[in-house]
């Protein structure tokens, strides 16, 4: 009998190291999720802003013509230079959004992978 006591201690041991090591694995991928869906607010709260204030731009291009005497051609071009360039922000704001997609969701597929070989996927 203490023959087994000793094998069933070092499997025991052997277990409990192997939860350990899950456990640690498993931390390790919430705090990375945890960064990723920080990050993911962050952006989209900065991207919205940055939308924002191109709306009010805008909006206030189109309250006041007058600031571009839109009312002759040459004012004209330039409100439609203006509306061009809040066209680009625009742009930026969406493709800036989209790598940031991109990068996330490569980090997101890396957890995946991690939360599966912890028993949690």
């Amino acid at each position: 009998m203490p023959q087994q006591i000793g094998p069933s201690a070092a499997a025991l041991e052997a277990l409990r190291a192997a939860l350990a090591t899950q456990r640690a694995s498993a931390a390790q991928a919430d705090r990375v999720l945890t960064d990723v869906l920080a990050a993911a607010h962050a952006a989209a709260v900065a991207g919205a802003q940055r939308l924002d204030a191109v709306a009010a731009e805008i909006d206030a291009g189109v309250a006041n013509p007058t600031g571009f005497a839109a009312d002759t051609a040459l004012g004209a071009r330039e409100f439609q230079k203006f509306l061009i360039a809040k066209q680009r922000e625009i742009l930026a704001v969406v493709t800036e959004a989209h790598q940031f997609d991109a990068t996330q969701r490569d980090r997101v597929e890396a957890l995946r992978a991690a939360y599966s070989a912890t028993g949690g996927g």
